[in-house]
């Protein structure tokens, strides 16, 4: 099993820790006002993006890529890749980065952005010979 962390840039760093940051202002104001009601639900959330950050990661074991994001998992056999490019879209997906990569399967696809993206992709590479990887 070889694991690949998930790269972290600076404008996903900027967002996800402002949230983080304003979370527990307001869980602080919620203490303060007495409010609580809410401090449960901003406790979570804080939980929630704290979980995400530090979880974010690709496991490529014998024949599957096992994908890791907070409590999200996605198991998508190595076989069925049939290819993978590099692309800035920003969409919702288990990446911390906007340098990604969009892997197409069988089933559809996902976007990634492991921080060892060439050791990544050989190793992918090595398990499925048939994977197109574009540039």
């Amino acid at each position: 099993m070889e694991k690949f962390g998930s790269k972290k840039d600076g404008v996903f760093a900027a967002i996800h820790w402002g949230l983080i940051i304003a979370l527990m202002f307001l869980t602080a104001l919620s203490i303060w006002l007495k409010f609580w009601i809410i401090i449960p639900v901003l406790l979570l959330t804080f939980a929630f993006f704290m979980w995400m950050w530090f979880t974010t990661n690709y496991e490529v074991q014998q024949d599957t890529l096992i994908i890791k994001s907070g409590p999200f998992r996605w198991r998508i056999p190595i076989s069925s890749i049939r290819r993978i490019r590099r692309s800035k879209n920003g969409t919702s997906s288990p990446a911390l980065s906007l340098d990604r990569l969009e892997i197409t399967h069988t089933q559809g696809s996902i976007l990634i952005s492991p921080d060892q993206e060439q050791q990544f992709l050989t190793r992918l590479k090595t398990l499925n010979h048939k994977i197109e990887i574009e540039s």
